[in-house]
């Protein structure tokens, strides 16, 4: 859950269309703030398809949660409300499909390992065509922090879920 400093304050009094812009402009923030520091910071991060059929990756920092970290399942009502402003999509509609399909898209974590240094944990199951590396130390400030990559299995879409998603956002 995010912190009270960070969470929207009238959230359900906003029309489901301007609630998506105003989500997805916040979590790009939060991104951007992060990145500002320029040092290396943990978090939880989606492929998510862009507008031009491509993809990217959406980034959650831990800083920004209770707890310090950004569990998968309680960004993943936020990223549906932005892949519907992203993609155009009407947002209470999308949710009604897939707000329950945390496991539909390829996902993974920057974590802190025991001995200090960078850990990413993924499911092996990034886009095609994307270079899983450079695009997570790019978005994570790892540059030159030679961090270890490993599968986990918790990180690996389920199937149901990734059907379901793939259908509702128009995804061969």
């Amino acid at each position: 859950m995010l912190k009270t400093q960070w969470r929207c304050s009238f959230r359900d009094d906003v029309d489901p269309s301007t609630l998506a812009a105003i989500l997805a402009d916040h979590q790009h923030y939060r991104h951007r703030l992060a990145k500002r520091r320029g040092k290396p910071f943990t978090g939880a991060y989606y492929w998510v398809p862009d507008a031009s059929g491509g993809w990217e990756l959406s980034v959650w920092p831990d800083a920004f949660y209770e707890g310090g970290e950004a569990g998968h399942v309680d960004v993943w009502k936020d990223l549906v409300y932005i892949l519907a402003y992203e993609l155009r999509i009407e947002p209470t509609e999308l949710h009604q499909k897939i707000g329950n399909c945390p496991y539909g898209l390829p996902r993974g974590r920057v974590v802190k390992m025991g001995d200090g240094s960078c850990g990413v944990a993924h499911g092996n199951d990034h886009p095609m065509g994307c270079d899983l590396k450079s695009a997570v130390e790019e978005a994570f400030c790892l540059a030159g922090m030679s961090p270890v990559y490993f599968l986990d299995e918790h990180e690996q879409m389920l199937l149901r879920d990734q059907v379901s998603v793939q259908s509702s956002l128009g995804l061969h």
